[in-house]
């Protein structure tokens, strides 16, 4: 089987944080000994894996456009910074913006900004399994599907049509029958951050995570 194009990492994080109360991505928190924000845990680990790694906010979140920079500027990271004006009208529409600025990549690996025990394995297999021809690839805990979820750029039109806060759900639902299963033990593909007792329960998992 032919190697497709490498897929482009896009990290969502255009969320009201409405149920944690404040931003969550720039709570503070320790991880495998470093702590730092939410949101550079998250940076940190996806830069290690993607060579093109977008990630998606809202344009009024001047706090987090500064974090995520500051960031990529001390790491000699590239990032491209991507400010979804539809936004507040749901994932979807975060999701499309992101898909239409990288529409020439071979796919796409998406995953959300408050997840930031994502296995940098399971990053590195959803990545193998989509350059491999894969349509549609995704992480299972137990039976459950986690994130990220790898698209192959056939569904390029699609994910860019999508609108409203259910994201890829539709799709995901449709194709269940087609999607290439990476099975993990680990249970940070399920693991995102709600509240202060999430972000409690994140600070005391031990995670080896890439320097």
């Amino acid at each position: 089987m032919n190697q497709q194009m490498a897929p482009t990492g896009i990290i969502l994080a255009a969320g009201q944080s409405s149920r944690f109360g404040a931003d969550k991505l720039l709570h503070e928190l320790t991880i495998a000994n470093k702590r730092q924000l939410l949101i550079q845990h998250t940076l940190q680990l996806w830069c290690s894996v993607f060579d093109e790694l977008c990630i998606v906010i809202r344009p009024d979140n001047p706090l987090l456009k500064e974090a995520i920079i500051s960031w990529s500027d001390q790491q000699h990271e590239k990032i491209n910074l991507i400010e979804a004006e539809q936004a507040m009208y749901g994932m979807g529409h975060s999701l499309k913006a992101a898909i239409s600025a990288t529409a020439g990549a071979g796919g796409w690996v998406i995953g959300l900004a408050d997840m930031p025990l994502i296995p940098h394995a399971v990053l590195r297999q959803i990545c193998e399994s989509l350059q491999q021809g894969a349509g549609i690839t995704a992480p299972y805990y137990d039976d459950q599907r986690g994130h990220p979820v790898g698209f192959n750029s056939v569904y390029k039109d699609e994910l860019m049509a999508l609108e409203g806060d259910t994201g890829a759900k539709n799709l995901l639902q449709r194709e269940v029958d087609k999607i290439h299963k990476i099975m993990t033990i680990e249970r940070g593909v399920l693991a995102d951050v709600d509240s202060i007792d999430d972000m409690t329960a994140v600070s005391y998992t031990h995670l080896t995570l890439p320097t």
